[in-house]
């Protein structure tokens, strides 16, 4: 019985920190803070704050010489806003035919036929989301900028 009195112990200690590491990360946003979202950006590539045509925070970017944009929506005097988008495009508009094959291809990222943005990625906080998850969309949005430059260039 001696013996299991420090496994125990041990156990308990790692449980506490793993129940810490959740804790820090289990920190609910309920909505997309500029200042938090720039600072994970920043981790992914070149990014600065910006505003807008309507005032609100908007922050350009580029990931793997992607240039991209994140979009506040929902704002209210430009500040709480409820979701945000990342969008990147060209000034060669997309088919709609070409937005099909992409759309038939990739999950989180869509394209959209015409002139402006074509790709784009909505996130929502409704309900709130982690900082981690966050993180995530981040990195779901890394992953698809060679895809973008690849489809764009016939590959």
């Amino acid at each position: 019985m001696r013996a299991s009195l420090p496994v125990f112990i041990t156990g308990l200690a790692l449980a506490g920190a793993v129940s810490a590491a959740r804790a820090e990360d289990a920190e609910i946003l309920q909505k997309p803070d500029p200042t938090a979202t720039l600072d994970i950006a920043r981790g992914f590539g070149s990014a600065k704050m910006d505003k807008d045509d309507n005032g609100d925070p908007m922050i350009s970017g580029r990931i793997d010489g992607v240039r991209y944009a994140i979009y506040f929506y929902g704002c209210e005097d430009h500040e709480n806003c409820k979701s945000l988008q990342f969008s990147t495009g060209y000034t060669d508009p997309l088919t709609a035919e070409q937005a099909n094959t992409w759309n038939r291809k990739y999950r989180w990222v869509k394209a959209y036929s015409g002139d402006g943005s074509n790709f784009k990625m909505d996130v929502s906080f409704a309900g709130g989301i982690t900082r981690a998850n966050l993180e995530e969309q981040f990195s779901n949005w890394d992953s698809m900028s060679n895809n973008i430059k690849d489809f764009l260039n016939g590959r």
